[in-house]
């Protein structure tokens, strides 16, 4: 029997990892579930996980508002006791805590795996970008989800250990779905009709944490909005409320009646409220995937994207934030036909892995 670490750390390595830690769980092998607190408001991870349905951490940790080399250096250190006796360790992403979890299990001489490898945007600007490709160099099982993924990681001479396994959210949202439409009453609550909305989601440092880059990106919403005649329900995560209120963003956020701004939702109430959208807007790579399963258009408030699948089916449409640029693909997407293929596999991505670790444990 050998013993599994698994470290997460954010509400998307929840939904993406839940369904491969109960696969892993499944397993004649020890199996640790590490959190690393990198998501700093704990009541809204329980929220994911009872979603979910998946079991409490084993180990609890808590970073609070730390800059990112600390997350870093504070995530190796707390989690240090659980990983130093692992047979192996897995991360998932492109989080702090995943480039900590690598970083950890190779100092401490661990075997590393790494779920959704190979994923690029081709941008070392981003700090994601960084974390994915330390990640990748030090691990000797590398989960990819796509061909193009796998193709990536053979021009950076990564080559043994690779699996193409599709992605976990598909596995995610096959599982929870019917659940979703079975409890969530958030189309109701709100007063939503299918199709009868847009649906935002707004986070990223590079496009949050300059007052210009926010008050552009304002811009671009109540252009979206006038080109669609549809409001915008835009779940405001924690980062985005705070950077309106510090740049003084408020009351033009305010004037724009057509941009509804809620609380972040619970998983199963955003699953009704993408597949009922009209066109996703969004900066995530998770609602990119997710949107592209539900046959939803989106557009990215990007400039480039780490899921090029989602571009190459015609799902989705990169816009950045400029306003006019976002006016256009938020038509076009509008016209767009829903008959794209599910580029991310079938929904048994956690049992493929599972089986891989089984393997590699023997």
């Amino acid at each position: 029997m050998g013993r599994i670490v698994t470290i997460i750390g954010t509400r998307p390595e929840i939904i993406k990892m839940a369904p491969v830690v109960k696969a892993l769980d499944r397993l004649d092998h020890d199996h640790v579930l590490v959190h690393s607190g990198q998501h700093y408001d704990l009541m809204m991870d329980r929220i994911f996980f009872r979603d979910m349905q998946l079991r409490e951490p084993d180990e609890q940790f808590e970073l609070k508002e730390q800059p990112p080399h600390l997350q870093v250096a504070t995530t190796m250190r707390q989690v240090a006791d659980a990983t130093k006796d692992a047979d192996l360790v897995i991360v998932h992403g492109d989080t702090n805590t995943t480039v900590a979890g690598a970083l950890l299990a190779r100092k401490q001489d661990r075997a590393l795996a790494h779920v959704e490898a190979g994923i690029r945007s081709f941008d070392k600007t981003m700090p994601e970008e960084i974390n994915r490709i330390v990640a990748d160099q030090l691990s000797d099982l590398l989960f990819a989800p796509t061909s193009t993924s796998e193709k990536n990681l053979r021009q950076e001479n990564v080559t043994s250990g690779v699996h193409v396994v599709g992605n976990s959210v598909i596995d995610a949202l096959t599982q929870n779905l019917p659940i979703a439409e079975k409890k969530s009453d958030v189309l109701s609550r709100l007063g939503l009709r299918p199709r009868g909305y847009l649906v935002l989601t707004f986070h990223r440092a590079e496009n949050v944490d300059s007052k210009e880059q926010l008050s552009r990106a304002l811009d671009a919403f109540e252009v979206a909005a006038r080109e669609s005649a549809l409001p915008i329900v835009f779940p405001i995560h924690p980062r985005t409320a705070k950077r309106l209120r510090e740049f003084g963003l408020e009351k033009r956020a305010d004037a724009l009646t057509s941009l509804r701004r809620i609380e972040p939702t619970g998983y199963l109430d955003m699953l009704r409220l993408e597949k009922g959208a009209a066109i996703v807007m969004t900066d995530s790579g998770g609602l990119q995937e997710e949107s592209c399963f539900f046959r939803v258009p989106c557009v990215t408030l990007r400039e480039n994207t780490e899921r090029p699948e989602t571009l190459a089916t015609g799902a989705n449409i990169l816009a950045g934030i400029d306003p006019a640029r976002v006016g256009a693909a938020v038509r076009k997407q509008l016209g767009v036909k829903r008959d794209w293929p599910n580029p991310y596999g079938d929904g048994t991505t956690g049992t493929k892995i599972a089986e891989q670790v089984d393997a590699f444990l023997g």
